[in-house]
Protein backbone atom coordinates (compact mmCIF):
# COMPACT_ATOMS: atom_id res chain seq x y z
CA UNK A 1 0.00 0.00 0.00
CA UNK A 2 1.04 3.33 -1.00
CA UNK A 3 2.02 6.47 1.89
CA UNK A 4 0.69 9.49 1.76
CA UNK A 5 3.87 10.92 0.76
CA UNK A 6 4.46 8.63 -2.41
CA UNK A 7 1.11 9.42 -3.60
CA UNK A 8 2.19 13.11 -3.57
CA UNK A 9 5.14 12.69 -5.20
CA UNK A 10 3.92 10.69 -7.75
CA UNK A 11 3.65 6.60 -6.98
CA UNK A 12 6.01 4.30 -5.28
CA UNK A 13 9.44 4.98 -4.93
CA UNK A 14 11.34 2.75 -8.02
CA UNK A 15 15.05 3.49 -7.54
CA UNK A 16 17.30 5.38 -5.46
CA UNK A 17 20.42 6.38 -6.57
CA UNK A 18 23.23 7.43 -3.78
CA UNK A 19 26.36 9.94 -5.02
CA UNK A 20 29.43 10.88 -2.76
CA UNK A 21 31.71 13.54 -3.52
CA UNK A 22 33.77 16.52 -1.71
CA UNK A 23 32.80 20.06 -2.51
CA UNK A 24 33.11 23.50 -1.98
CA UNK A 25 30.07 25.88 -0.99
CA UNK A 26 30.65 27.54 -4.36
CA UNK A 27 30.67 24.34 -5.73
CA UNK A 28 27.20 23.50 -4.00
CA UNK A 29 25.90 27.17 -5.30
CA UNK A 30 26.28 26.37 -9.14
CA UNK A 31 25.33 22.45 -8.72
CA UNK A 32 22.37 24.23 -7.56
CA UNK A 33 21.94 27.07 -9.96
CA UNK A 34 22.52 24.75 -13.13
CA UNK A 35 20.12 22.21 -11.88
CA UNK A 36 17.54 24.61 -10.79
CA UNK A 37 18.46 26.22 -14.54
CA UNK A 38 17.81 23.12 -16.55
CA UNK A 39 14.32 21.50 -14.57
CA UNK A 40 12.83 25.17 -14.96
CA UNK A 41 13.54 24.52 -19.04
CA UNK A 42 11.91 21.15 -18.77
CA UNK A 43 15.17 19.02 -20.22
CA UNK A 44 16.70 16.18 -18.97
CA UNK A 45 20.36 16.03 -18.36
CA UNK A 46 21.29 14.39 -21.65
CA UNK A 47 19.22 17.17 -23.25
CA UNK A 48 21.18 19.80 -21.94
CA UNK A 49 24.49 18.09 -22.65
CA UNK A 50 23.11 17.25 -26.49
CA UNK A 51 22.42 21.26 -26.86
CA UNK A 52 25.88 21.93 -25.47
CA UNK A 53 27.31 19.96 -28.28
CA UNK A 54 28.80 17.62 -25.96
CA UNK A 55 29.48 13.90 -27.30
CA UNK A 56 28.67 11.98 -23.82
CA UNK A 57 26.35 13.11 -20.78
CA UNK A 58 28.71 15.65 -18.82
CA UNK A 59 25.82 17.51 -17.33
CA UNK A 60 24.75 14.43 -15.63
CA UNK A 61 27.78 13.43 -14.63
CA UNK A 62 27.96 17.04 -12.64
CA UNK A 63 24.67 15.84 -10.97
CA UNK A 64 25.81 12.27 -9.94
CA UNK A 65 29.38 13.97 -8.17
CA UNK A 66 30.80 11.78 -11.03
CA UNK A 67 32.69 15.29 -12.16
CA UNK A 68 33.74 17.32 -9.18
CA UNK A 69 34.24 21.04 -10.36
CA UNK A 70 32.14 22.88 -12.40
CA UNK A 71 34.16 25.24 -14.51
CA UNK A 72 33.12 28.09 -16.07
CA UNK A 73 33.64 26.77 -19.75
CA UNK A 74 31.02 24.10 -18.54
CA UNK A 75 29.07 26.68 -16.67
CA UNK A 76 28.93 29.33 -19.79
CA UNK A 77 28.39 25.81 -22.37
CA UNK A 78 25.14 25.03 -20.02
CA UNK A 79 24.12 28.65 -20.16
CA UNK A 80 24.58 28.89 -24.15
CA UNK A 81 23.13 25.76 -24.79
CA UNK A 82 19.67 26.61 -22.97
CA UNK A 83 19.48 29.69 -24.75
CA UNK A 84 20.28 32.46 -21.73
CA UNK A 85 22.08 35.38 -22.22
CA UNK A 86 23.99 35.25 -18.77
CA UNK A 87 23.77 33.17 -15.61
CA UNK A 88 22.87 36.17 -13.33
CA UNK A 89 20.61 33.93 -11.73
CA UNK A 90 23.12 32.36 -9.77
CA UNK A 91 21.62 31.08 -6.46
CA UNK A 92 24.03 31.55 -3.04
CA UNK A 93 22.50 29.87 -0.06
CA UNK A 94 22.83 31.57 2.78
CA UNK A 95 25.18 29.11 5.06
CA UNK A 96 27.52 29.23 7.69
CA UNK A 97 30.01 26.93 5.47
CA UNK A 98 33.54 28.38 5.71
CA UNK A 99 36.57 27.64 2.89
CA UNK A 100 37.36 24.48 2.01
CA UNK A 101 35.42 21.01 0.54
CA UNK A 102 32.98 19.40 2.51
CA UNK A 103 31.48 15.58 1.96
CA UNK A 104 28.42 15.94 0.26
CA UNK A 105 25.83 12.83 -0.88
CA UNK A 106 23.49 13.31 -3.47
CA UNK A 107 20.12 10.67 -3.18
CA UNK A 108 18.05 10.94 -6.44
CA UNK A 109 14.43 9.01 -5.33
CA UNK A 110 12.11 8.31 -8.85
CA UNK A 111 8.55 7.78 -8.10
CA UNK A 112 6.27 6.82 -10.70
CA UNK A 113 5.59 10.51 -11.97
CA UNK A 114 8.98 12.35 -10.68
CA UNK A 115 12.32 12.57 -9.70
CA UNK A 116 13.42 13.83 -6.49
CA UNK A 117 17.52 15.09 -6.01
CA UNK A 118 18.35 15.92 -2.81
CA UNK A 119 21.87 17.17 -1.74
CA UNK A 120 23.49 16.52 1.96
CA UNK A 121 26.33 17.97 3.11
CA UNK A 122 28.49 17.25 6.48
CA UNK A 123 29.71 20.52 8.09
CA UNK A 124 33.25 21.05 9.75
CA UNK A 125 31.48 19.47 13.50
CA UNK A 126 29.99 16.49 11.65
CA UNK A 127 26.45 17.26 10.93
CA UNK A 128 24.69 16.19 8.28
CA UNK A 129 22.32 18.33 6.60
CA UNK A 130 19.88 18.75 3.84
CA UNK A 131 21.95 21.51 0.90
CA UNK A 132 18.85 21.73 -0.98
CA UNK A 133 15.78 19.45 -3.22
CA UNK A 134 14.66 19.11 -6.38
CA UNK A 135 12.01 17.57 -7.62
CA UNK A 136 11.64 17.05 -12.06
CA UNK A 137 9.55 14.78 -13.92
CA UNK A 138 10.23 10.97 -14.46
CA UNK A 139 11.38 10.88 -18.07
CA UNK A 140 10.13 7.04 -17.96
CA UNK A 141 6.89 7.86 -17.47
CA UNK A 142 4.98 8.87 -20.43
CA UNK A 143 1.22 10.58 -20.05
CA UNK A 144 0.30 11.13 -23.73
CA UNK A 145 2.28 8.61 -26.01
CA UNK A 146 0.50 9.21 -28.87
CA UNK A 147 1.28 13.09 -28.47
CA UNK A 148 5.29 11.93 -28.38
CA UNK A 149 5.13 10.07 -31.68
CA UNK A 150 3.27 12.84 -33.44
CA UNK A 151 6.26 15.05 -32.18
CA UNK A 152 8.94 13.01 -33.67
CA UNK A 153 7.47 12.46 -37.15
CA UNK A 154 7.48 16.18 -37.08
CA UNK A 155 10.85 16.47 -36.81
CA UNK A 156 11.46 13.39 -39.16
CA UNK A 157 9.22 15.46 -41.90
CA UNK A 158 11.37 18.69 -40.95
CA UNK A 159 15.06 17.07 -40.96
CA UNK A 160 14.13 14.44 -43.48
CA UNK A 161 13.14 18.01 -46.02
CA UNK A 162 16.42 19.92 -45.17
CA UNK A 163 18.58 16.41 -45.66
CA UNK A 164 17.70 16.49 -49.21
CA UNK A 165 17.30 20.04 -49.23
CA UNK A 166 19.64 22.69 -47.41
CA UNK A 167 21.82 20.85 -45.44
CA UNK A 168 25.35 22.09 -47.26
CA UNK A 169 27.08 22.39 -44.05
CA UNK A 170 27.92 20.68 -40.45
CA UNK A 171 25.62 21.91 -37.97
CA UNK A 172 25.63 22.03 -34.29
CA UNK A 173 22.60 20.36 -32.15
CA UNK A 174 21.47 23.71 -30.73
CA UNK A 175 21.31 24.90 -34.11
CA UNK A 176 19.08 21.74 -35.62
CA UNK A 177 17.04 21.86 -32.75
CA UNK A 178 16.43 25.38 -33.27
CA UNK A 179 15.33 24.78 -36.65
CA UNK A 180 13.10 22.38 -35.71
CA UNK A 181 11.17 24.58 -33.01
CA UNK A 182 10.75 27.15 -35.75
CA UNK A 183 8.81 24.91 -38.14
CA UNK A 184 7.53 22.64 -36.21
CA UNK A 185 4.07 22.69 -34.77
CA UNK A 186 4.34 21.18 -31.98
CA UNK A 187 6.69 22.22 -28.77
CA UNK A 188 9.27 19.97 -29.69
CA UNK A 189 11.69 19.02 -27.43
CA UNK A 190 15.66 17.93 -27.17
CA UNK A 191 14.77 14.50 -27.27
CA UNK A 192 12.71 14.19 -29.94
CA UNK A 193 16.07 15.49 -32.22
CA UNK A 194 18.23 13.02 -30.29
CA UNK A 195 16.22 10.58 -31.42
CA UNK A 196 15.64 11.59 -35.01
CA UNK A 197 19.23 12.44 -35.48
CA UNK A 198 20.65 8.95 -34.15
CA UNK A 199 18.01 7.16 -36.67
CA UNK A 200 19.47 9.51 -39.79
CA UNK A 201 23.03 9.17 -38.75
CA UNK A 202 22.12 5.13 -38.46
CA UNK A 203 20.54 4.14 -41.69
CA UNK A 204 22.14 2.50 -44.27
CA UNK A 205 20.99 4.70 -47.17
CA UNK A 206 21.88 7.65 -48.02
CA UNK A 207 22.04 10.93 -47.59
CA UNK A 208 22.30 10.14 -44.07
CA UNK A 209 24.23 11.77 -41.01
CA UNK A 210 27.33 11.55 -39.53
CA UNK A 211 28.20 13.16 -36.27
CA UNK A 212 31.35 14.81 -35.94
CA UNK A 213 33.26 15.37 -32.73
CA UNK A 214 35.31 18.49 -33.75
CA UNK A 215 38.90 19.27 -32.10
CA UNK A 216 38.60 22.92 -31.30
CA UNK A 217 35.82 22.97 -28.28
CA UNK A 218 34.60 19.29 -28.52
CA UNK A 219 31.34 20.24 -29.96
CA UNK A 220 29.44 17.84 -32.30
CA UNK A 221 28.21 18.69 -35.25
CA UNK A 222 26.12 16.99 -38.02
CA UNK A 223 27.75 16.72 -41.00
CA UNK A 224 25.48 14.73 -44.52
CA UNK A 225 27.17 12.24 -46.25
CA UNK A 226 25.94 11.20 -49.86
CA UNK A 227 28.16 8.06 -50.32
Amino acid sequence: MENQDDILLGGKVIRTGHYTADLSRPDINILYSMMLLRISKGYLSEETSFLMGMGSDIIGRLEKLARKRMTAGILLGMVAGLGEQSFAGLIIFSSDLKGGYFPCHMVRTKHKKIIEHALYVMDSIGTERLAFKLFEQNPSYIEFPNSEEQKLEAVREILDAELNDNWSSPKTPIEIYQHCCLLADQDVMPRHVMKVLGEMASRRSYPKLLPNKANEGRKITYEKIEK
